[in-house]
């Protein structure tokens, strides 16, 4: 127990700002699991900068650490599932461990060591929202497990799983619906049979009347239904949308397939698999369990009558399977042709003054109509589908009516079934039949899910940069010293390697040129090496250990790399410099701007640092793009500053300016690397290292490296 509770004062000390945080710390260490924090960077913060509660699932994933949301409004309730994180009142967390004789034991962030608690004063704090931990030992053999389990960690089911208990209001109301659907028939029954021919006029106001009650309450419980299915999907979009969002957000540059339009199109897809399998299906299936239960009442009523309806229904059901394979091929053939054309629209938006400049408007427009001419023959293909679906529903309906009405006249006939009855069951087929239609149109629309759902999946599986590096060490980078050995890298898809065999050693506040030709692998190199592809082969060595045992957020963070095409985004000034640096102050951004010059240019009219950038910095200009993408840089401490031609969009004023000011805005521990062309930037490196071809030609001294290029005949 010692030695538990110096961990936990450690824990208390390591994070002492962020509630949730400390608490995922203390449960990791519980547990034994380790604590990435480096993959929790990537989780949305609220307005203080911390961790919200609803996303302690998504940071506990990330932990591999077993959890579940628990709906309890009293800490009793939570008895079964501790050790469990609570909400307070407060706005804070605590880890509730184990609860004994009307006492919990309970840790809070901060203190030594957990202490036992009455069950009055955690209650008095306690906001009703708690999520149950466990560890998860088996998550290596995770194919080897049953669906149901597989399914918590799967990107829809899981969320699902989560918030099962939300949906049984909505069974419940599915469930009575269904049961004050028989009010009708026997009021129709029971007026025919037996207040007409006795003209009992009281009784006929008495059925009335308890009709129309359950009329309203039928009313009543459909929107009801209807609200609740609504607050059920619009939660589960917002976890969804942020899911999958951030799954794209934390795929490796190098797993990335198809265009930007593509990836955005598979994106913004979920909500259609989220409509059928969270609001649709639960209803139908409710819906038809009640078919059984109508079809026995039919055959109580109408006895042999009843294989009339149960007859249509198998025929609506099979044609209805044939219906949705020729679905399924229109379904994958629009998925495709749509992706292709939201491809199209995003470049051509993005690129619309290239456009302009090439005046190419009637070559894009003639590609767009050949492309919605292919998508749309496709989606009359899924329309035809889908109009012979709901008119085969219809043309049942229909025969079902006929059917029983004539069959019933020689029943009548035959005195077995009253008039009353007769009605009643054209009523009820009427009701089981309307499900079954449905059918028929959801087995489309359910194909269209699957795939939809198989293609997200197929994103979601692959691999994650918040659980890359070692699970067995928090690594940090305390000096930044860098050794790389054997470095090769090949870009995906493409068939020369970009580096190959890169050998170099880099002490850390060194100041190195980077130069070479066009395509030659300068910006490839200050890719790789802060993090943003993995070496294809060779390792990278920072402070004595590879690379990859730090997360690929975390060296990011410590080893910043600043293209030539870094993207500026639609916002202030202040919102893109807090990119880098979200809980910096106005002081320290100006300051930031201050330190390399770009306060000249930004910030010195009346909107100061409000004013704005417009899409991917299109209100600036090229050299104020320039500046203020390495101010972002800038504006958090980090081992290496990596420029990818800095001053390229610079006027020679501007760039003598950028020169003399960044050597003194950068730390001398700081390494500071710069790939260009331009001769001005070398005054300011120790150290030339040339490539060409992807291979280093010459490394040295400046002066060494310059005067060799000099007795050099030019190739």
């Amino acid at each position: 127990m010692v030695q538990g509770q110096s961990s936990i004062a450690r824990i208390g000390k390591e994070v002492p700002g962020d509630p949730l945080i400390a608490c995922i710390l203390f449960v990791a260490q519980h547990f034994g699991q380790n604590f990435q924090r480096g993959a929790l960077v990537a989780l949305a913060r609220d307005e203080r900068g911390f961790l919200p509660f609803h996303q302690a699932e998504a940071a506990l994933d990330l932990c591999f650490i077993n959890n579940e949301r628990l709906y309890a409004r009293k800490v009793r309730n939570l008895a079964r599932d501790l050790p469990a994180i609570i909400r307070r009142t407060d706005a804070s967390c605590a880890v509730l461990i184990e609860a004994k004789d009307g006492q919990y034991l309970i840790w809070e962030p901060g203190a030594e060591a957990p202490v036992w608690a009455d069950e009055s004063s955690v209650e008095e704090s306690y906001a009703g929202q708690a999520v149950a931990v466990a560890a998860d030992p088996t998550a290596i053999r995770a194919e080897e497990r049953p669906w149901d389990e597989q399914a918590k960690r799967h990107w829809f089911w899981s969320e699902v799983r989560r918030m099962r208990r939300s949906f049984y209001p909505v069974l419940g109301a599915a469930l009575m619906i269904n049961l004050l659907g028989f009010a009708l028939p026997l009021f129709t029954m029971n007026v025919y049979d037996r207040v007409i021919p006795n003209k009992a006029v009281s009784s006929l106001w008495v059925l009335a009347v308890g009709a129309l009650l359950a009329f309203a309450v039928e009313f009543t419980l459909r929107l009801a239904r209807s609200t609740l299915l609504d607050d059920l999907g619009r939660d589960l979009d917002v976890k969804l949308s942020e899911k999958i969002f951030s799954k794209v957000l934390n795929m490796p540059l190098a797993d990335r397939r198809g265009s930007t339009g593509m990836l955005a199109r598979r994106v913004s897809e979920f909500e259609s698999v989220r409509d059928f399998f969270a609001s649709t299906t639960i209803v139908l299936i409710v819906d038809l369990l009640f078919l059984v239960l109508f079809l026995i009442m039919i055959a109580v009523l109408a006895g042999w009558l009843a294989l009339v309806p149960l007859t249509i229904i198998v025929v609506m059901g099979v044609a209805g399977y044939f219906l949705q394979r020729r679905m399924m091929q229109a379904s994958l053939d629009n998925q495709a042709d749509m992706s292709i054309q939201h491809a199209m629209l995003v470049e051509a938006i993005g690129g619309a003054e290239t456009v302009k400049s090439c005046a190419a408007e009637g070559q894009i427009l003639g590609q767009w109509r050949r492309m919605v001419d292919t998508s749309a023959r496709t989606q009359a293909v899924m329309r035809r589908t889908g109009a012979a679906a709901i008119n085969l529903a219809t043309l049942g309906q229909q025969f079902s009516g006929l059917a029983l009405i004539v069959g019933g006249f020689y029943l009548f006939d035959a005195g077995k079934i009253s008039m009353g009855a007769i009605i009643a069951i054209v009523m009820l087929a009427g009701r089981s039949m309307a499900p079954v239609g449905q059918l028929a149109f959801l087995m489309t629309r359910g194909r269209q899910a699957l795939t939809t759902m198989a293609s997200i999946q197929q994103m979601i599986e692959a691999d994650d940069e918040r659980r890359m590096g070692s699970s067995a060490l928090n690594l940090t980078i305390d000096t930044g010293n860098i050794s790389v050995e054997g470095l090769s890298f090949t870009y995906p898809g493409a068939v020369a390697p970009s580096l190959t065999d890169i050998d170099i050693k880099i002490e850390a506040g060194e100041r190195i040129a980077i130069v070479g030709r066009v395509a030659s692998g300068k910006s490839t190199l200050g890719r790789v090496l802060c993090g943003l592809y993995a070496p294809e082969a060779g390792n990278i060595f920072i402070d004595g250990l590879d690379s990859r045992q730090h997360s690929p957020i975390y060296l990011r963070s410590q080893f910043r790399f600043v293209g030539q095409d870094a993207v500026l985004f639609s916002g202030s000034i202040k919102q893109n410099m807090q990119f880098c640096a979200p809980a910096a102050t106005d002081a320290e951004l100006l300051a930031t701007l201050q330190s390399i010059g770009a306060d000249r240019f930004m910030g010195r009219d009346e909107t100061g640092l409000d004013r704005g950038t417009g899409e991917r910095g299109g209100q600036l200009s090229g050299g104020q793009r320039g500046f203020l993408t390495i101010a972002r840089a800038l504006a958090s401490p980090s081992r290496l500053l990596f420029l990818d031609e800095p001053t390229g969009a610079m006027d020679t004023q501007s760039e003598r300016l950028f020169i003399n000011a960044l050597d003194s805005a950068v730390a001398k521990s700081q390494t500071v690397i710069i790939a260009t062309h331009r001769e001005a930037i070398l005054q300011m490196c120790d150290r030339i290292i040339v490539i060409d071809g992807g291979r280093i030609v010459a490394d040295g001294p400046r002066a060494d490296v310059l005067a060799r290029s000099t007795k050099e005949p030019a190739s």
